[in-house]
């Protein structure tokens, strides 16, 4: 057995219900909804400062421990924003210069505004030409957050 819909005044079946908007209606409804989507224009189209930007890393050591590597060195920030939780990616590169490898490891610290942090990061499951002493590495700054 169905719902129907009757009319309350002439008992009626109807068959469809439709709503509509007369111009009036529409002229405040319509910019209503796009005020709407203002915030979310900020939030997906505002211009992120990334971290390789802003942090530089300006001195570096690498040394092996067993089967990490264990890099040590000396980040700056080149911003007036303070930096959280930033990562460090190390990406490995054998004799002819072929990728072979990365790893990524954070930073134990913040990194103040203008200012310069000391950093230890360690990188586990290494090539193997890592291990051997047979790769190169380089280092860069991967990401963090910004507390701009």
């Amino acid at each position: 057995m169905q719902n129907k819909i009757s009319c309350p005044h002439c008992d009626k079946e109807i068959s469809s219900v439709k709503m509509s908007y007369n111009t009036k209606q529409a002229l405040v409804i319509i910019p209503i909804l796009l005020l709407s989507f203002i915030p979310f224009f900020f939030i997906f189209f505002k211009s992120q400062t990334l971290a390789s930007d802003d942090l530089e890393i300006t001195s570096f050591d690498t040394r092996l421990d067993g089967k990490e590597m264990v890099v040590t060195g000396m980040i700056s920030n080149l911003s007036d924003s303070m930096w959280k939780s930033v990562s460090i990616e190390a990406e490995f590169f054998d004799d002819s210069g072929k990728f072979i490898g990365e790893g990524k490891d954070y930073t134990g610290s913040d990194i103040y505004a203008n200012g310069k942090e000391n950093f230890e990061v360690r990188f586990r499951y290494l090539p193997e030409a890592v291990l051997a002493g047979k790769a190169t590495t380089k280092v860069k700054v991967a990401g963090g957050v910004s507390t701009k």
